[in-house]
C-alpha cells in the first residue's frame, strides 16, 4: 500500500519534509524521486493526526499536492479528530466546531476516510465518505496484554456516562463478554464540574474493572468513577482510553494502569499502543 505517513514518516512510502513558516503557515515538500516509480491510478492513503488547526491545513495542502501530481485515489486516516467532541452547539454563543471541521474537509474530495474511534456518528455523519474505526481490536490487545501481565480474573467493562454506553455494549459483543457496568455522572455545562457519580451495580466485590471510553482530557469523570467503583469493592480499576490527552498529567486518582494510544500524542508513564496498528 502506498502510504504518506505523517504519524510514523519512517514508515511512509511517499517521502517528504514538513515546516513552519514563521508566520505560523504549515508547508510540505514531497520528495519527486519517491513518486517517480508509482503507478499515480492506484490508492494512496494519507495517514495523520488532526488534532490542531495547522494539522488541519496540512492534510488539505498534501491532498492539493497529490492532486497536481495526479494521483486519482487518496484516502485518509484520521487518527485523532479536532472539534470530534464539540459535535451540537453546546451553549447559546458557542460554535458547531465539528460541523466547521467537516465542512474543510470536505473541501479535500478524499476518496474514502477513516476515522479512529471518534467520539459520536456526529463525525461520519458529517464528514463525506467517512468511516469509523472503532476501538475493538485496540481494547482486546489492552485486556489480553494486562492479563498477560496478571493473570486472569473476573473483569468487567465500565461505561463512565451514557454518552459511552452504546459504544460498549457493541464492544461487549465484540469481546463475548456480558458483565458490562453502567455508570452515571452529573456535569454543569456552564463551568464543567462533575458530581453525583453512581451506578445502579449494588456489589462489585473482588472484580477487576476496565472503564472503557474515547478521550481522556483532565481525568475527572475517571478519578470519580473509579472512586464510586472501588467503594463498590472493585479489587482494581483500570482505564482503557483511545485518546490519551492527559492535560493534567497521566496519573488519575483511583485508577491502577491506564491503556491508550499515540492516535494524538505518545504518552509516557502509561501503556501506549501505535495507533497505526488499528488505522
Amino acid at each position: 500500500m502506498t502510504t504518506l505517513n505523517l504519524i510514523y514518516p519512517e514508515q511512509s512510502t511517499i517521502r517528504f519534509k514538513t515546516m513552519v513558516f514563521p508566520d505560523g503557515q504549515p508547508h510540505i515538500k514531497i520528495d519527486m524521486d519517491s513518486v517517480q516509480m508509482l503507478d499515480r491510478r492506484q490508492p494512496v492513503t494519507l495517514l495523520t493526526r488532526v488534532d490542531n488547526a495547522n494539522d488541519l491545513l496540512t492534510t488539505l495542502f498534501i491532498k492539493n499536492t497529490l492532486d497536481y501530481l495526479e494521483f486519482e485515489q487518496v484516502g485518509l486516516h484520521i487518527s485523532y479528530l479536532t472539534a470530534a467532541r464539540m459535535d451540537r452547539v453546546m451553549l447559546d454563543g458557542e460554535p458547531f466546531s465539528l460541523k466547521v471541521v467537516a465542512g474543510i474537509l470536505n473541501q479535500g474530495g478524499f476518496k474514502k476516510v477513516k476515522i479512529f474511534d471518534p467520539h459520536s456518528e456526529v463525525s461520519t455523519a458529517l464528514i463525506d465518505r467517512s468511516y469509523t474505526v472503532t476501538n475493538h481490536q485496540f481494547v482486546k490487545d489492552a485486556l489480553d496484554d494486562y492479563f498477560r501481565k496478571h493473570g486472569n480474573s473476573v473483569y468487567c467493562l465500565v461505561s463512565p456516562d451514557g454518552g459511552a454506553l452504546k459504544k460498549i455494549h457493541k464492544l461487549a459483543q465484540f469481546l463475548q463478554t456480558d458483565n458490562v457496568v453502567e455508570c452515571m455522572k452529573e456535569r454543569d455545562v456552564k463551568t464543567g464540574a462533575l458530581t453525583n457519580f453512581k451506578t445502579t451495580t449494588e456489589n462489585l466485590e473482588g472484580q477487576t474493572c476496565f472503564i472503557v471510553d474515547d478521550i481522556c482530557d483532565g481525568g475527572g469523570t475517571f478519578a470519580g468513577t473509579a472512586k464510586m467503583l472501588k467503594e463498590k469493592g472493585a479489587a482494581k480499576v483500570n482505564l482503557i482510553v483511545s485518546h490519551g490527552i492527559f492535560s493534567k498529567g497521566s496519573k488519575i486518582e483511583f485508577v491502577d494502569e491506564i491503556y491508550t494510544t499515540d492516535s494524538f500524542r505518545k504518552v509516557e508513564g502509561v501503556q501506549c499502543f501505535e495507533v497505526g496498528k488499528y488505522l
